[in-house]
């Protein structure tokens, strides 16, 4: 069922048998696919959804996901998940979440948006492509933990990889939680067999397209909340740009 109260969505999602790992549990990034979802879904019933942007010559660009969750789901399981659009800064929209179970709340997560000109490559003042309509600041579920995501200077770990085309999304880049997906690429193997990621910041920083040959890096970094942290990036190796910058929270399985 599906309900929407004023400037609020509650959406749900049955976690499928394609989602979970060899646990049974789902990854963050299944999750990061259901806040991507809601978020369309809402801005669509209200009026700035992909279309309507498209009208404008614009389009929205998620700029920074911070998603923290206190248990991951498992295959049969369903998850409920409340959005809203807590506000504008400067040149990013913002939108915060709640993620439920059967049980209660198991995940908070806010996230930043910007409206790209097609024309211009670059982004224009929501609150002006939005017909200046006014959109509340409202209380955040969760806050950004830094101004902006630490920057790996070197990385302990690497992969080499290139973007697929299965990877590009509707505005013809890799989509934004396939960059998740690919810096796990460089978490090593026996880590990843032994913890589970709890918690993500990510910003991007640029875009990159299919056929891109990609590094990603990662490191450990000082523990934060009793959590085990990662930094992580993601760089394209033709012109070295930044495209991921990433820091990660993992628990012991």
């Amino acid at each position: 069922m599906t309900t929407n109260l004023e400037l609020t969505l509650e959406h749900g999602y049955n976690i499928r048998s394609y989602e979970p790992r060899m646990d049974g549990h789902v990854s963050i990034a299944s999750l990061c696919n259901q806040l991507q979802d809601i978020a369309s879904r809402h801005a669509d019933s209200l009026g700035f959804g992909f279309h309507d942007l498209e009208e404008s010559g614009h389009f929205w660009i998620l700029a920074r996901l911070h998603i923290m969750v206190n248990r991951l789901p498992r295959f049969g399981e369903r998850t409920s998940i409340r959005t809203w659009p807590s506000g504008n800064e400067r040149l990013v929209a913002l939108r915060d979440f709640l993620i439920h179970d059967a049980d209660g709340l198991i995940g908070q997560a806010t996230t930043s948006w910007v409206t790209m000109n097609k024309q211009t490559h670059r982004p224009d003042k929501p609150d002006q492509v939005l017909n200046r309509r006014f959109i509340p600041d409202r209380e955040h579920a969760i806050v950004f933990p830094t101004k902006s995501v630490t920057r790996l200077k070197q990385g302990d770990y690497t992969a080499d990889l290139t973007a697929r085309r299965a990877d590009i999304d509707i505005n013809g880049h890799v989509n934004n939680v396939k960059h998740v997906e690919l810096c796990f690429e460089a978490v090593p193997p026996e880590w990843a067999d032994d913890h589970r990621c709890r918690g993500l910041d990510i910003q991007f920083r640029a875009e990159a397209f299919a056929g891109d040959k990609l590094r990603a890096a990662c490191a450990l970094s000082e523990p934060d909340a009793d959590m085990d942290t990662m930094l992580h990036s993601l760089t394209r190796v033709s012109d070295d740009k930044e495209i991921v910058r990433m820091r990660s929270w993992w628990r012991k399985a």
